[in-house]
């Protein structure tokens, strides 16, 4: 049994308004921190197991994607993240051990697509942040806003120098 790593991202079609991070920028600047230009947000689905990138592609289009108002991306578990503009990206999963309901009705559509890979699934929100901000700026939005940390992880990534000050 071959082991493959796939990370889907669905994310909203230009155009198309970002609600979820409009509200995260929103709560972030109630809480007073400033520096923060703008978010955008992305749904992730992590999938693990002996699968093919074809049932990967099936699982996208045929299970995640509103093919109306969203586009998707798959990537290698560890692939670089890249979004023009935007310095800081905030990956959001559930810890081990705690129940992630989108993820089991997640694992019950791709039975029900037809797709009999034994897989495990979860899944994660991603925030792409544009603007400067402290290492320190950056773990208080997570703490705060972005992660709920009885039950969720976080992990921060610098897309390049702009967006860290100091």
């Amino acid at each position: 049994m071959k082991e493959n790593k796939f990370l889907i991202e669905v994310c909203n079609k230009e155009g198309v308004p970002d609600i979820f991070g409009m509200d995260a920028l929103k709560n972030i600047r109630e809480t007073g921190l400033v520096g923060i230009e703008d978010i955008a947000t992305a749904d992730l689905y992590r999938f693990e197991g002996d699968i093919s990138l074809e049932d990967i592609r099936k699982i996208a289009e045929d299970v995640l994607l509103d093919r109306v108002i969203q586009r998707y991306f798959i990537r290698e578990e560890g692939t670089p993240v890249r979004k023009d503009g935007y310095s800081i990206v905030v990956d959001v999963f559930y810890k081990k051990g705690v129940t992630d309901a989108v993820a089991d009705t997640v694992s019950i559509a791709i039975r029900d697509a037809g797709i009999k890979a034994d897989v495990k699934t979860s899944t994660g929100k991603r925030y792409y942040i544009k603007g400067r901000l402290t290492k320190h700026n950056i773990e208080l939005i997570c703490e705060k806003v972005l992660a709920n940390r009885l039950v969720q992880d976080y992990s921060i990534r610098l897309l390049n120098e702009e967006g860290y000050n100091g």
